[in-house]
């Protein structure tokens, strides 16, 4: 059995490693198989084609169960403390895994069953943002609005940042992550409180 699991996670960090070295079309099965070790056969048999390696790898480095976590276990159920700590996680998490990420958003539309696996990401936050908003409601902590509308806007502009610092360094801010963090959320967790 132990075998079993190392040759799997050797499949799947020699994955990684092609992808983010070659993207996905370098990261061929007969490239991956070179990379870890092991024949094609060898790959099929574990992920039956590609596409099932690459979900794998990509479920392996998924940031979402992390931060999930986070929204169920590490809250004190204030508003401002809860959404800071969501969003310096994400942060963290992001720019982990920047070079997957730039890779999936260039690339993304060459595997239609990606791009759906890409999407998600920021669906399941949604889901869990959205649990965390209707309890502070539920708790008469945070004020009646859409809270579908609050999750998207706290995602996208944690994403935005990201993005901007990935693509365009200093060149459009010079606020670092804490200044930027601290201040958009200060602001977004006073116009939700009661």
């Amino acid at each position: 059995m132990k075998a079993h699991i190392d040759t799997r996670e050797r499949i799947l960090q020699a994955t990684l490693k092609l992808i983010r070295q070659k993207g996905f079309k370098g990261a061929t099965t007969r490239a991956i198989a070179q990379e870890s070790g092991v024949n094609e056969v060898t790959l099929f048999r574990h992920f039956k084609n590609k596409k099932g390696i690459v979900k794998a790898a990509f479920d392996k480095v998924s940031y979402v169960p992390t931060l999930s976590r986070a929204i169920k276990e590490k809250v004190e159920w204030n508003l401002a403390k809860d959404l800071l700590m969501f969003s310096k996680l994400y942060q963290q998490l992001l720019n982990q895994n920047r070079d997957l990420i730039i890779i999936s958003l260039k690339e993304g539309d060459l595997f239609p069953e990606l791009e759906q696996q890409i999407a998600n990401i920021p669906r399941q936050l949604k889901e869990n943002l959205i649990e965390y908003f209707n309890t502070m409601r539920e708790k008469g902590m945070m004020i009646d609005t859409n809270v579908e509308a609050q999750a998207m806007a706290l995602i996208w502009m944690n994403f935005g940042f990201f993005m901007s610092q990935s693509n365009h360094g200093t060149q459009v801010t010079y606020l670092t992550e804490e200044e930027f963090l601290k201040n958009t959320i200060d602001v977004f967790a006073r116009g939700l409180t009661l």
